[in-house]
């Protein structure tokens, strides 16, 4: 029996669309070191990310995570390649009432879908931006690659 969702929807925090303009992305270190490996999976979205970010239906964000998650690897030049795909864009400093129930659902995501797995820096992020959430499963990074596709097909 899957477990029930922290919201009275059933929503499980997955899809959420909110407003005009391109969608933001926060891409965890998972993220970006599956890209730069060039793993299967990971090479089969970043053609299809950086058309987006090309375009501007997808702005990646930064956050000082990124920079502590990306230390114990500097030859895989993360935050090289996150500057590429971000333009210098970050994480605003506020967290908004949005943001923390967007924390909530993570927290209970990561507990309930991935309980062996050991926390992370980047746990404790305090987002600050309406997100969709995708894990590192080849299924999701492959239904984060069709949702990108959607939002840079033309209107």
């Amino acid at each position: 029996m899957r477990p029930t969702s922290p919201h009275s929807s059933g929503d499980d925090c997955r899809v959420r669309t909110y407003g005009p303009g391109a969608t933001r992305l926060y891409l965890d270190q998972n993220y970006l070191s599956g890209i730069a490996k060039r793993k299967p999976t990971f090479d089969e979205l970043a053609p299809v990310l950086r058309e987006a970010v090309i375009t501007g239906a997808v702005q990646v964000l930064e956050s000082d995570v990124h920079e502590l998650e990306s230390k114990p690897r500097p030859d895989l030049k993360l935050m090289e390649l996150l500057h590429e795909l971000s333009h210098g864009r970050r994480l605003p400093d506020h967290l908004d009432r949005p943001a923390r129930e967007i924390q909530r659902c993570m927290a209970w995501v990561t507990a309930h879908e991935l309980p062996e797995r050991t926390s992370h820096p980047s746990d404790q992020l305090e987002l600050r931006h309406r997100v969709e959430l995708f894990s590192g499963r080849r299924r999701d990074v492959l239904r984060l690659r069709d949702r990108i596709r959607e939002l840079n097909a033309p209107r």
